[in-house]
């Protein structure tokens, strides 16, 4: 079996070699891809003076080694998968069983992996583990193709965690979806497990779901880009929701509800091109305790996002450059407020598919938090096709 993997793949690389991915093509009907996509860190983190032990950190780490098959076996079925490992070599992440499960700080994994009935441009039914439809920062980027160095801290990234259950972000269920209305509308529901175990002691399910509306060209992909870097006129407005009744969640049974709703606009300016993002997440009763912030399991919170970039014009040698700025903070009721701030700096050197990029974002906690404020810096290495 695997020297038979090995020669599909190498025929696979002889038929078509593009920097989309290597393809292949059997008859009319069934086609396949296959690509690579690695992203390397070095990252220097000030210590949290309130805990005693704490040092400053040099960290140098694999933050995302993904390897995708995608194929279309008949006209109506068709499949994804992301063979996955994340944050590998990361000082002072306290990789669990559950997390290797998933590949979070060392191991391979399955980290999408879905397959989907192709009723019609407006209803596919996608059965499998996929990203959760809430955000548009997690929920429909690809991780590959973000404008900031890394996801908004209070979804997983820099060195936060993610507020809401998942397993890396995902979750396994099913998901109808679909583009109507000549693709300007695109709707997601997802029926899934969310919270598991002894936190759901009646094994409820979690429903989630989102819609988003394109005013100038349409984004009718699963994964979208946090910045198409001039090549792409988009204007989106997105609603989202997640939902899981009956958990146990601080020491009693509480409903887990969050809302959420985004703007979205990337779009040539002359010779370069501005990309804007805006959120605003509303949380009630959090499933999950939150690492950077005092956002604890069980309690409420608000959280806004935004960032904006301008794609400069002209090359400066192989590459364009793009600087980018950034605000989160994380709201919790009736405890300290965390603000995150940003300044950034891509340098693409074959748009997402090869690129630099370098991140300075300061912590700052309220004077009453149980954590201390923080600088990280980080510089990131990116290629993949």
């Amino acid at each position: 079996m695997a020297k038979m993997m090995i020669v599909l793949f190498c025929a696979w690389g002889f038929v078509s070699p593009s920097w989309a991915g290597i393809k292949m093509e059997i008859d009319e009907q069934t086609k396949g891809e296959v690509g690579i996509w690695m992203q390397t860190w070095y990252q220097w983190v000030e210590k949290d003076d309130k805990v005693a032990t704490d040092e400053d950190l040099n960290d140098f780490m694999i933050r995302r080694a993904y390897m995708y098959l995608k194929g279309q076996v008949t006209e109506h079925v068709s499949f994804f998968t992301h063979i996955a490992s994340d944050r590998v070599g990361q000082d002072g992440l306290p990789a669990t069983d559950a997390q290797r499960d998933v590949a979070l700080g060392g191991g391979v994994a399955w980290r999408d992996l879905w397959i989907t009935l192709n009723l019609h441009e407006a209803l596919k039914i996608q059965i499998g583990r996929m990203y959760v439809p809430l955000t548009r920062n997690y929920g429909t980027t690809s991780t590959k193709c973000m404008m900031t160095t890394d996801l908004p801290f209070l979804q997983g990234g820099v060195r936060g965690s993610i507020f809401y259950a998942s397993k890396v972000g995902r979750d396994d269920s099913v998901t109808i979806w679909g583009n109507p209305l000549d693709g300007m509308l695109q709707y997601r529901f997802m029926i899934s497990e969310g919270v598991e175990g002894p936190n759901n002691p009646k094994d409820n399910l979690r429903f989630a779901g989102r819609l988003s509306l394109s005013l100038l060209e349409p984004e009718t992909s699963w994964f979208n880009k946090g910045t198409y870097i001039g090549e792409k006129k988009v204007l989106s407005l997105g609603l989202g929701f997640d939902s899981q009744d009956d958990l146990m969640l601080g020491g009693s049974e509480k409903d887990n509800s969050v809302w959420t709703i985004d703007a979205f606009l990337d779009h040539p300016v002359g010779e370069g091109a501005v990309t804007a993002e805006a959120a605003y997440i509303d949380i009630e009763n959090c499933t999950q305790d939150h690492n950077f912030s005092e956002l604890s399991q069980g309690e409420d919170a608000e959280n806004w996002y935004i960032s904006a970039g301008y794609l400069l014009p002209g090359s400066v040698g192989p590459g364009r450059f793009q600087p980018y700025v950034r605000y989160e903070t994380v709201d919790v009721d009736g405890d300290e407020d965390t603000d995150f701030w940003s300044v950034g700096l891509n340098y693409f050197m074959k748009g997402h598919n090869c690129k630099i990029s370098a991140d300075y974002t300061q912590v700052d906690q309220d004077s009453g938090a149980t954590k201390d404020d923080r600088n990280i810096f980080t510089f990131q290495f990116c290629v993949g096709f």
